[in-house]
């Protein structure tokens, strides 16, 4: 009977470390042209990461996460990166827990999450933004490397006037008369989308130009400077200590500590049965993806402030 007990002790103690050490374990898949990585260098918050670029060996880099009891991953950032690993998501049951992404189809299909709105809510939120402002031809400046995402954006053209076209570098819009153009939408990250308000605002200064989350960064206020002075930004209300994509890492990482779960589907049920508090706001998800506020900011003084 001793032998018996002891045995269910040290099974009982196993089983704890085991459960312990995967719900504090989850993957975290970043591409460098985001600023994800960043994160990996903050103080360590008692998760612990199995960091790996997008380029690398992704079924890899899945199958060992899987072998492991990992459930979750932080990351991909973009919706180009997210439509790469969906096939390993669903081959080995992992949930991704996306800052950033934003592409309808991904967010439902049940294995990715993210915190920033469905494509099919931010864009009816800046169809109104836009008739609001009495646009009258727009220009869409979309991310070329992340189609998945932009390409949604196309749609506000259906009730605007305008035109768009793919950024891949500053002679993508070299050739555009600004001036023909009283408002600017950028689906472009922060650095590349420095460059598009350089020379939208050189050719028209009038042009309201107006970003999106992909660019809602320290990195485009640092580096921008004078340049980005009076850029609009259609965004989730969150904080921004740190820019929108390493704030909402860092509150998936929360999430993390404070709940844990032992399987996929247990996640499952939980995130769409309660509302979630994070930090100082609440959101709840539906089967197209998290609910919340969306507000409008603008770059004054090199800080984003909320427009009223």
């Amino acid at each position: 009977m001793y032998k018996i007990l002891v045995l269910l002790i040290v099974m009982f103690a196993i089983l704890f470390v085991w459960f312990d050490y995967t719900s504090k374990t989850v993957g975290f898949l970043y591409n460098p042209s985001t600023n994800a990585a960043e994160y990996l260098t903050y103080e360590n918050k008692g998760v612990y990461f199995i960091a790996s670029n997008i380029e690398s060996d992704l079924e890899k880099f899945f199958r060992f996460l899987s072998n492991r009891g990992v459930r979750f991953v932080i990351g991909p950032s973009t919706s180009v990166d997210g439509n790469k690993v969906l096939s390993f998501l669903e081959k080995y049951d992992l949930i991704s827990l996306s800052p950033t992404i934003s592409s309808t189809r991904l967010l439902k299909s049940g294995y990715i999450y993210s915190f920033i709105p469905s494509n099919e809510t931010v864009i009816s939120a800046f169809r109104e933004y836009l008739k609001k402002t009495g646009c009258k031809n727009l220009l869409l400046v979309l991310d070329g490397s992340n189609r998945e995402y932009s390409d949604d954006f196309k749609s506000l053209l259906d009730d605007f006037s305008g035109d768009f076209v793919y950024y891949t570098d500053s002679s993508s819009i070299r050739g555009i008369s600004a001036e023909n153009y009283d408002t600017a939408i950028l689906t472009t990250l922060d650095k590349a989308s420095i460059e598009i308000v350089r020379l939208l605002k050189t050719a028209n200064e009038k042009i309201r130009v107006v970003g999106t989350e992909a660019s809602f960064s320290k990195v485009f206020l640092t580096l921008g400077g004078r340049f980005v002075e009076g850029t609009y930004f259609l965004v989730p209300k969150i904080p921004m200590a740190q820019g929108a994509e390493l704030e909402l890492i860092d509150n998936w990482v929360e999430f993390i500590q404070q709940h844990r779960f032992l399987s996929t589907q247990q996640f499952r049920r939980f995130i769409n049965t309660h509302v979630l508090k994070i930090k100082d706001r609440y959101v709840y998800f539906t089967p197209s993806g998290v609910n919340t506020e969306m507000k409008v900011y603008v770059v004054e003084e090199g800080k984003f402030k909320e427009v009223q």
